[in-house]
């Protein structure tokens, strides 16, 4: 009987742990959907974009990926919420956002692959850049323009995914 108990009380214990890992951080501006078992994670058909859609699509998957705002005026200019891009180089969008903690800024790298953003840390001025985030381990980010909106799909190892939609007046 007592060996029933305990089974009882560490199936409750567990079933609350993972109560709290499911549920979704607070967000701001961005309206993301719940954390859900990958399902078809194939590419979608191939999109091409122009320069400002590729900054568009870097910027909301920056965004997505950081937690931070979006502000869909703010895509016909260079600053948009709380990312800003800082240039771009061909494929390569460079952007920066506020930094969490230590009121810095934080600085990455974009580039788009088909439906796939990647991206990689970097440090202006230093000439270093981290390797891109896309190894075996790190999520796979694929995005989806749905007529003014931008979809932003975070696909995790263990095999969930997150799913962020941000606002945008795409301009083709």
């Amino acid at each position: 009987m007592r060996s029933a108990t305990a089974i009882v009380v560490t199936a409750v214990t567990l079933a609350a742990c993972g109560a709290e890992a499911d549920k979704a951080a607070p967000t701001t501006e961005l309206a993301a959907g719940p954390v859900v078992p990958a399902g078809d994670t194939g590419s979608a058909a191939a999109v091409v974009l122009n320069e400002t859609s590729r900054r568009q699509v870097c910027v909301a998957g920056m965004a997505a990926i950081h937690g931070q705002t979006i502000d869909a005026a703010g895509f016909e200019g260079e600053t948009v919420g709380a990312v800003r891009v800082d240039g771009a180089d061909g494929n390569i969008v460079s952007l920066s956002w506020p930094a969490p903690v230590d009121g810095g800024r934080r600085y990455a790298d974009c580039r788009i692959e088909g439906d796939v953003i990647h991206w990689r840390p970097t440090r202006p001025g230093s000439g270093e850049a981290a390797a891109w985030m896309n190894g075996p381990a790190d999520p796979v980010t694929r995005f989806a323009l749905e007529g003014d909106e931008i979809l932003v799909t975070q696909t995790f190892d263990d095999g969930t995914r997150t799913q962020t939609m941000l606002s945008a007046r795409r301009q083709d």
